[in-house]
């Protein structure tokens, strides 16, 4: 389609070529040819395109954690959560959620409700064997699948209506596969006490995976939401809206719109912006003399170096 309009405005169709048939030969291939490279996806390609030589935007994965405090809109809440979870399986999607103690229970209904279905132990435990192999890779059968699908692989009677897959989880890291991104319809629980527990567990949480990516918060407290930028290490944070719709850009939150989003030094990425086509411009500076604007050492370092 793009290339059909190059050539309906006379322009020529190869300033847009896709590699169909792709080869780890003919990436290495066009990383060699181009000017500037905008790697996305695994770790590999990324380190690839950073060691070319080349300019290069990169960016990282992504596990975001959403918190759900005692505040919360908690019907609303689960809508935009379900259609988030639903509608893509992507990074930027919600990998799990801290909820709040006092309303755990009222919140579970609530995803219940719209979709979600909660695993018990031995069910959580069939998944856990049906997503990932023995070496703890994801078994890519069940990316972006629908719940069925993965039940059906997982060995799990799922009840009709059921459009995603809920897990409870207290671990983090290694031996917890759960708390890492998942790329497909299920979704993590925590549950936490004090607000600092639920930053802790987006810290570390984003730490094992998905560094510098995302997070998001459902509350009306507009100091935590504040607290939580500060000290956070993702380079966006999505306030009651649905994670990976918000995210990439929408036309009622002011994100730029990428699906392409940098992690920052976070995430071993020269950028935390979402990557769009400015990125990928030359600009040329035209300069003419100004009146100086030089400030003075002590406008510049004031007590730091001239304390009495």
């Amino acid at each position: 389609m793009i290339r059909g309009a190059l050539k309906k405005h006379g322009w020529p169709e190869d300033l847009v070529i896709g590699i169909e048939a792709t080869t780890l030969d003919k990436s290495k291939e066009l990383i060699k040819q181009v000017d500037l490279i905008l790697a996305t996806g695994g770790g590999p390609m990324v380190k690839a395109a950073y060691s070319s030589g080349k300019p290069a935007h990169g960016v990282g994965a992504g596990n975001a954690l959403i918190i759900v405090d005692e505040t919360a809109d908690l019907k609303d809440a689960a809508d935009k959560i379900m259609r988030s979870k639903t509608f893509d399986t992507s990074c930027s999607t919600e990998n799990a959620l801290a909820i709040q103690e006092g309303i755990y229970d009222k919140m579970l209904k609530e995803l219940e409700a719209v979709g979600g279905y909660l695993c018990n132990a031995e069910e959580k435990a069939k998944l856990q064997k049906g997503m990932w192999d023995e070496k703890g890779a994801l078994n890519r059968e069940i990316v972006a699948q629908p719940a069925e699908k993965i039940a059906k692989v997982a060995g799990i009677a799922l009840p009709k209506g059921k459009s995603f897959i809920m897990v409870e989880e207290t671990g983090i890291g290694k031996g917890f596969p759960f708390s890492a991104e998942k790329l497909s319809v299920t979704m993590t629980l925590y549950k936490y006490k004090e607000f600092s527990e639920a930053i802790e567990l987006v810290n570390r949480i984003t730490a094992h995976s998905g560094p510098g990516h995302s997070c998001g918060i459902h509350t009306t407290i507009e100091l935590r939401i504040k607290e939580l930028s500060h000290k956070v290490k993702v380079s966006r944070i999505m306030v009651r809206q649905p994670q990976c719709l918000a995210n990439s850009g929408a036309w009622t939150n002011g994100m730029p719109m990428s699906m392409t989003l940098g992690c920052g030094t976070w995430g071993g990425n020269s950028t935390s912006s979402n990557v769009t086509w400015e990125h990928l411009l030359n600009y040329t500076w035209v300069s003419y003399p100004i009146p100086s604007t030089q400030p003075s050492d002590v406008e510049l370092f004031g007590s730091i170096m001239y304390e009495d």
